[in-house]
C-alpha cells in the first residue's frame, strides 16, 4: 500500500475523533446554556474522550467510511457516514447515562449527532464546496477572469445528467489547460433555463450554432457516453465555426493523469452501434484449429488475424502476395503477443492465382478453416484492367476454394462485397461470379462447407475514402466527392472482421451472410464531418468539389438480390440468405478451370454468367 493513502486515512481518523469530542462539548455547552445551566456535564463529557475516540474509529471503520472515495461521493457514501455518526452518538449517549445514572435529554444526543455529521462530511467535501462556492460567487458577482481563465478553453456541454455534474465538479478531469464551462444543452425541456452547479442549461442542441458564436466556444463536450451515433452526427454537423472541436466524455477517472476526454472518432459517425463479438462461441469453434487467411496482410485479413490471436486457435497462416504486409504484421504481433505472436503465426508469400503454390501451402499446414480475403477491390482500376479482375477475383478464388477442398478443410469463408449485388462494374461482377463459384463447391461429396460474407465499405481500409479525405484536408483541400447524392454502407475494420468470424461459426454451407449495416451514409456528409472534426468549416476553409461518377460507379449499393431472401440468425446484427445456383454453373466452372476466354470479351463473359451485371453506359 502506498504511504500517501495511509497518512490520509490516519489524518481522517484523528479529525473524526476530534470532531466527536467537539460535537459533544459544543452540544452540552449550547444545551446547558440555553436550558439547564448544568455546566459540570462538560467535565463528564471530557472524561469520556477516550471512549469517543474508540467508538468513532470502530464504527467509522465498520461502516466503511474510510474506504469510500470522497472525490466521487454518492448516496452510498452519505448513508455510510450517517450510520456511523448515529452509532457513535448513541454509544456516547448511553455511556453518559451509565456514568451519571440519569438519562441525558435526547435532544442533546441529536444535537451532537448533527454536529458530528456536519463536520465529518464537510472535511471530506471541503475542496468541492470551496470550488463550487468560488464559481458561484464569480458568476454572481461577475468577477473578472483570472489570467489562467482568460487563456482557458471555452466549453459547451451536451447533456445535463450525472456525468456533466461530475465533470463540472472535478477540474482534474478537464485536461491540462483551465476550462471555462459556459453553458449546457440538454434534450429534456424540463431542465431548460435551470442551472447545474451555476452553469445555465440553455435548451436543446439546436442552439449550438447560436451559442458557439455568442459565447465564442472553443470545444463542445458530449457528456452522454451512450449517445446514439446519429445524435453525434447531428451535433458535429451543427458545429459550424472554425476551430471549435467536438469531444466525447468517456467516463470520469480517479487518476488525475488519465484523460477522460477523447476526440470524436469516425466510428462515432456510423449509422448504428458496432456489432459485438461472441468470443465464447468462436472459442468453442476455433479451439486448437489451424486457420489460414489469404490476403492476410491486408486491412481485413490482418484484423481477422489480430482477433484470432485473442482466441484459442492453434496456428494462424498468413498467405499474401505482399512480403512487406506479412513482415509488418508478424512484427506487430510479436511485439504485442510475444512468443505467442512469434510461434503461432506463420507467414507465407504467394498469389492465389498460383495453383501449385496454393497446393504446397495447404499441404504444409492442413488448415481446418480458411478465410479468403485476397482480392482486387478498386472499382476504377478494375474497369481499366478487367482481365486482372477475372484472373485474381474469379480464377484465384476458385483455385483457393479447390485447394481447400483437396486438403480437407472443414470450412471456407469468402469475403465478398455489396458491389456484387446488381453490379455495374467489373469488380462487382467478378466478386459475384466468385460467390457463385464458391457456393457451387457445396455438395454431398465435399467435406468442406463453403459460405460467403457480404458487407459494404470499410472505414479506413487501404485505399478507402476516409484516408483519401484526410490527405486532402491536410493538404488544404479541395475534398473531392464523385456525386452530391452518392450514399454508401459503412462499417469499421474490426467490425468487418467480427462479422467474418461470426459467419464462419454459424455456417452450415451454401449461405451468404449479411450484416445489418443500418442506413446508408451520404459521402458528402462524411466529408463535411471529417472537415469539422479537423476544426475547419466545410466550403469555407476546405472546399468540397464534385467530380462526377466514375466508370462503373453507382449512386447507392445493395446488399441483397431480390431472389435471395433474408432470414435472421442468432445474432440480431447478422442475416443469412441462400441464393439459387444458376443452371449454367457447370459451364462456368469448366471455363474457369481452363481459363478459356479471350482478352477482348471480358465484360461479355461476365455478363453471360452474371446476368444482373449491367454496363455503366446502359444506366446513363
Amino acid at each position: 500500500m502506498k504511504l500517501r493513502p495511509i497518512l490520509k486515512t490516519f489524518a481522517l481518523i484523528i479529525l473524526d475523533s476530534a470532531f466527536t469530542l467537539l460535537s459533544w462539548v459544543a452540544s452540552v455547552f449550547v444545551f446547558t446554556f440555553l436550558f439547564t445551566r448544568e455546566y459540570e456535564l462538560i467535565i463528564t463529557v471530557m472524561q469520556h474522550s477516550w471512549l469517543m475516540a474508540v467508538a468513532c474509529v470502530l464504527f467509522f471503520s465498520v461502516c466503511g467510511v474510510y474506504k469510500s472515495l470522497w472525490q466521487h461521493p454518492g448516496i452510498g457514501s452519505i448513508i455510510r457516514i450517517t450510520t456511523a455518526s448515529v452509532l457513535v452518538s448513541f454509544t456516547v449517549y448511553v455511556s453518559l447515562q451509565v456514568r451519571t445514572g440519569v438519562w441525558p435529554n435526547p435532544g442533546l444526543g441529536m444535537m451532537a449527532f448533527y454536529f458530528l455529521l456536519t463536520m465529518s462530511i464537510s472535511v471530506r467535501l471541503y475542496r468541492r464546496v470551496f470550488d463550487t462556492t468560488r464559481e458561484y460567487l464569480r458568476r454572481f458577482l461577475r468577477m473578472p477572469a483570472t489570467l489562467d481563465e482568460r487563456d482557458a478553453i471555452r466549453t459547451l456541454l451536451i447533456g445535463a445528467g450525472d456525468s456533466a455534474s461530475n465533470f463540472i465538479l472535478h477540474p482534474s478531469q478537464h485536461g491540462g489547460r483551465t476550462r471555462l464551462i459556459l453553458g449546457i444543452l440538454d434534450a429534456d425541456y424540463r431542465k431548460h433555463t435551470y442551472h447545474l452547479h451555476g452553469v445555465t442549461i440553455y435548451g436543446d442542441d439546436s442552439l449550438i450554432p447560436k451559442l458557439v458564436a455568442e459565447l465564442n466556444i472553443d470545444e463542445i463536450i458530449i457528456t452522454v457516453p451512450s449517445m446514439k451515433n446519429e445524435d453525434v452526427r447531428r451535433i458535429v454537423s451543427l458545429t459550424p465555426i472554425k476551430r471549435c472541436k467536438v469531444r466525447l466524455l468517456t467516463g470520469l477517472s480517479t487518476d488525475k493523469t488519465t484523460e477522460s476526454l477523447r476526440d470524436i472518432d469516425i466510428r462515432d459517425l456510423l449509422g448504428r452501434p458496432e456489432a459485438e463479438l461472441d468470443e465464447t462461441g468462436l472459442n468453442s469453434w476455433l479451439k486448437d484449429k489451424t486457420v489460414m487467411i489469404t490476403g492476410g496482410g491486408g486491412s481485413i485479413g490482418s484484423e481477422i488475424c489480430r482477433q484470432l490471436m485473442q482466441l484459442n486457435v492453434k496456428k494462424i497462416v498468413l498467405f499474401d502476395i505482399s512480403e512487406n504486409n506479412v513482415y509488418n504484421l508478424k512484427s506487430e504481433l510479436e511485439v504485442k503477443f510475444g512468443n505467442a505472436g512469434k510461434y503461432r503465426v506463420a507467414g507465407r508469400i504467394g498469389s492465389v492465382q498460383d495453383e501449385k503454390r496454393l497446393e504446397d501451402v495447404f499441404e504444409e499446414f492442413k488448415p481446418e478453416v480458411v478465410f479468403h480475403a485476397a482480392a482486387y477491390k478498386h472499382v476504377p482500376l478494375m474497369e481499366e484492367c478487367p482481365r486482372l479482375a477475372i484472373d485474381n477475383n474469379v480464377i484465384g478464388t476458385y483455385r483457393t476454394a479447390v485447394a481447400a477442398k483437396k486438403s480437407g478443410a472443414e470450412r471456407f469463408v469468402m469475403i465478398s462485397t455489396d458491389k456484387a449485388v446488381n453490379p455495374t462494374n467489373v469488380m462487382g461482377a467478378s466478386k459475384r461470379m466468385a460467390e457463385l463459384l464458391v457456393l457451387g463447391q457445396n455438395n454431398a461429396q465435399s467435406r468442406t462447407e463453403y459460405v460467403c460474407v457480404r458487407f459494404g465499405n470499410v472505414l479506413e481500409s487501404n485505399g478507402s475514402v476516409i484516408p483519401k479525405f484526410r490527405r486532402q484536408i491536410e493538404a488544404g483541400g479541395p475534398v473531392t466527392v464523385t456525386h452530391r447524392d452518392i450514399i454508401r454502407y459503412f462499417m469499421t475494420i474490426p467490425e468487418a472482421a467480427k462479422l467474418v468470424l461470426e459467419a464462419g461459426a454459424m455456417a452450415a454451407g451454401g449461405e451468404i451472410f449479411i450484416l445489418d449495416m443500418g442506413d446508408q451514409i451520404r459521402i458528402t456528409d462524411l466529408a463535411e464531418n471529417l472537415i469539422r472534426m479537423s476544426g475547419l468549416t466545410p466550403n469555407v476553409d476546405i472546399k468540397i468539389e464534385y467530380t462526377g461518377l466514375r466508370p462503373g460507379e453507382k449512386l447507392y449499393e445493395e446488399l441483397l438480390l431480390d431472389e435471395e431472401g433474408l432470414n435472421k440468425t442468432n445474432n440480431d446484427k447478422i442475416f443469412v440468405a441462400r441464393p439459387l445456383s444458376p443452371a449454367n454453373l457447370p459451364e462456368l466452372v469448366s471455363i474457369v478451370e481452363r481459363a478459356a476466354f479471350g482478352e477482348d470479351d471480358t465484360r461479355a463473359f461476365l455478363r453471360r454468367f452474371v446476368p444482373e451485371y449491367v454496363y455503366r453506359d446502359d444506366q446513363i
